[in-house]
C-alpha cells in the first residue's frame, strides 16, 4: 500500500534527523478523505482533503519535547528537530518516564482495507445517494448530510527499533431527514462502501421524520429509554474514558477504583476491546507509541475485569502493557437476544433517543454524563413510537444505568470519534432509569 510505505519512509527520515536524542519517536498520519455533501436532496459539494501530519517527540534523559508539522521538506524537518530539542532542554523531567516501547511482534492486520472503497470516485458517491434522494422525495422530505470514503494511514518509528504501520478504509453516511417541524436521523459506517444500502438508511430516517407534526413537551423526570447505537456510543464514552490505567493507578479518579473483580453491571453487559473485529479499520498497535495492542475482555457479563495501559503506565507501575492509550479504542458491546422491535414493544411508556451532543463527564467516579439530545426524540406508548418530542438535557450515571441494561441482537459500527480515534461496535440499549433534567426550547 503506497500510503503505508510513504508514511514509514517519512518517519524514518525524521528519525534520522533526530539522531542526537537519547530516545526519539516519530508518528506520521496521512488522511485522504473524500466527501459528497448534500442538502435539499441534491449533492452540493464533492470534495477531497489530503492531510499529512508528522509528530516528533525528542527525549533528553527524562525530559521531552514534542512538535508537529504538515511540512515534509528537509528544512521543515530540521526545524522541528531543533525546536523539539529546545523544548526538551527547558522543561522539567518527567519522573514517571522510563522508556519508549521496544520492538515486539505485532499481529498482521488482514482486515480494514477495501480497495474498492479506496478507489471510489465522486461519481460513485453521487450514484450511491440517488436511492436516498428518491426516498426523501416520496415522503416530501428534505435531506442534509454527507457520504464519505476515507483512506487513513498511521506509521510509528522510534529510536529503539520499533516500526509499525497500518492503512485502513472507512465509508460513512450521515443523514438528517427534515420535515416542517421535526427531523429523523440515521447513519451507517463500515470499512466497505459496497456494503452501504443508502435506501435502507433513508427509510430509517424518513419513518422517524414523518411520525408526527409538532414535537410535544417532555417533563423532567426519570424515564425508560431506548438508546439507538449513536446515542448509546456517546453515553458509553463516560464509562470507557475511566478505564485507563493512568486514571485507575495514578490519579485514582475512575469509576473502576474498588470495583475490579466485582459484578457491577447487568449480566447482559459484556464489553471487549478487539482491533480485529471486521467492522473496524483499526491498527493492531497503539497509535500513540506503536506497542502491540492486546485483544481484551474488559467487562464480562457484568463483572469488571481490567483496565487498559500504555507503555508509560506499564513501565511506571510495573503492569502489563496492553497497547492502548488511556482508554479502550476498539470497544465492542456484545449483542443481546431480543430484536430492537422486541425491546421497543416491552416499553409501556418511555422515550426513544436517536443521538446526543455536548456530552460531558460530570463525575468520573460513577461515570456520570450530561448532554443534550438531537436529531430525533420520540415518545413510546404501548410499545410503539407515538409522536416526536422536544429535545432535552439528561444526567445519567452509567454505573447505575447499566446495572439492568437490555440490549438488542444487532450490532452496528457507530461514528468514529474524530478526537480520540475511538471506534465502537454496539447494539441498541434499553435503560430503565434515565434522568431527564430539563427540556430545551428547540426541537
Amino acid at each position: 500500500m503506497p500510503d503505508r510505505d510513504r508514511a514509514l519512509a517519512l518517519a524514518e527520515r525524521v528519525l534520522r534527523a533526530a539522531k542526537g536524542a537519547d530516545q526519539a519517536q516519530v508518528s506520521v498520519t496521512i488522511g485522504d478523505a473524500s466527501y459528497a455533501r448534500f442538502a435539499r436532496n441534491y449533492v452540493i459539494q464533492n470534495l477531497d482533503a489530503l492531510q499529512t501530519q508528522i509528530t516528533l517527540t525528542y527525549y533528553a534523559g527524562r525530559k521531552s519535547g514534542s512538535i508537529s508539522t504538515d511540512d515534509a521538506s528537509d528544512a521543515s524537518i530540521a526545524r522541528i528537530v531543533a525546536r523539539a530539542r529546545e523544548i526538551a532542554v527547558h522543561v522539567p523531567p518527567d519522573g514517571g518516564f522510563v522508556s519508549l516501547p521496544k520492538p515486539a511482534p505485532i499481529a498482521p492486520a488482514t482486515h480494514g482495507y477495501d480497495a474498492a472503497t479506496a478507489a471510489a470516485t465522486p461519481a460513485e458517491r453521487v450514484d450511491k445517494l440517488q436511492p436516498l434522494f428518491a426516498r426523501m422525495r416520496a415522503s416530501q422530505l428534505s435531506s442534509s448530510g454527507f457520504l464519505t470514503t476515507q483512506i487513513n494511514t498511521v506509521a510509528i518509528a522510534n529510536s529503539l527499533g520499533l516500526r509499525a504501520a497500518f492503512t485502513g478504509t472507512t465509508c460513512g453516511l450521515q443523514l438528517k431527514a427534515i420535515a416542517r417541524a421535526t427531523s429523523g436521523y440515521a447513519e451507517y459506517y463500515s470499512p466497505q462502501l459496497g456494503m452501504l444500502d443508502a435506501r435502507a438508511v433513508a427509510e430509517r430516517a424518513a419513518l422517524k421524520a414523518t411520525l408526527s407534526g409538532e414535537p410535544g413537551d417532555i417533563a423532567p423526570g426519570t424515564y425508560t429509554v431506548l438508546l439507538e447505537p449513536s446515542a448509546f456510543a456517546a453515553a458509553l464514552k463516560a464509562l470507557t474514558q475511566g478505564m485507563g490505567g493512568f486514571d485507575v493507578l495514578d490519579e485514582k479518579d475512575s469509576w473502576m477504583v474498588g470495583r475490579i473483580g466485582k459484578r457491577v453491571f447487568s449480566p447482559n453487559f459484556t464489553l471487549r476491546d478487539d482491533w480485529s473485529h471486521p467492522l473496524f479499520a483499526s491498527p493492531p498497535f497503539n497509535q500513540n507509541d506503536g506497542a502491540p495492542t492486546a485483544r481484551l475482555t474488559l467487562i464480562d457479563r457484568g463483572v469488571v475485569k481490567r483496565y487498559v495501559t500504555d507503555t508509560y503506565v506499564a513501565n511506571k507501575f510495573h503492569v502489563p502493557d496492553t497497547g492502548h492509550p488511556n482508554f479502550p479504542v476498539n470497544s465492542i458491546v456484545d449483542p443481546g437476544s431480543a430484536s430492537r422491535e422486541q425491546l421497543l414493544a416491552s416499553i409501556e411508556r418511555g422515550v426513544l433517543v436517536t443521538r446526543t451532543w455536548y456530552e460531558r463527564v460530570i463525575d468520573p467516579r460513577t461515570a456520570a454524563i450530561t448532554g443534550i439530545t438531537r436529531d430525533g426524540v420520540y415518545l413510546i406508548e404501548g410499545g410503539k413510537l407515538s409522536r416526536a418530542l422536544k429535545n432535552f438535557r439528561y444526567n445519567v450515571a452509567m454505573v447505575d444505568a447499566l446495572a439492568d441494561v437490555e440490549l438488542s441482537d444487532t450490532q452496528v459500527l457507530s461514528e468514529p470519534d474524530s478526537d480520540t480515534l475511538v471506534s465502537t461496535v454496539l447494539p441498541d440499549a434499553k435503560i430503565a432509569r434515565y434522568r431527564v433534567s430539563a427540556e430545551t426550547a428547540f426541537a
